[in-house]
């Protein structure tokens, strides 16, 4: 089950299954502010702009947990 990520992949060394639980965190962080505004305060905010930063977001967290990963197993 626990197969070697091959490190072309952004995500190296971590496992998908990880990668699926930050993205989802991510975009949780990310829409439920927006949906907060439009319902507390009537700002709309356009959903593609949450998910738009939530995917950035994710990018540059999966980044941090796998060369963290990474440098861990390297010694």
């Amino acid at each position: 089950m626990s197969e070697v990520v091959p490190a072309w992949k952004f995500w190296h060394p971590l496992p998908f299954w990880q990668v699926i639980v930050i993205a989802l965190v991510m975009q949780l962080v990310c829409i439920f502010p927006l949906i907060a505004l439009q319902e507390l305060f009537g700002i709309y905010v356009p959903a593609w702009v949450g998910s738009g930063i939530a995917g950035a977001g994710m990018y540059f967290a999966v980044r941090a947990f796998a060369q963290r990963r990474l440098a861990r197993t390297n010694g």
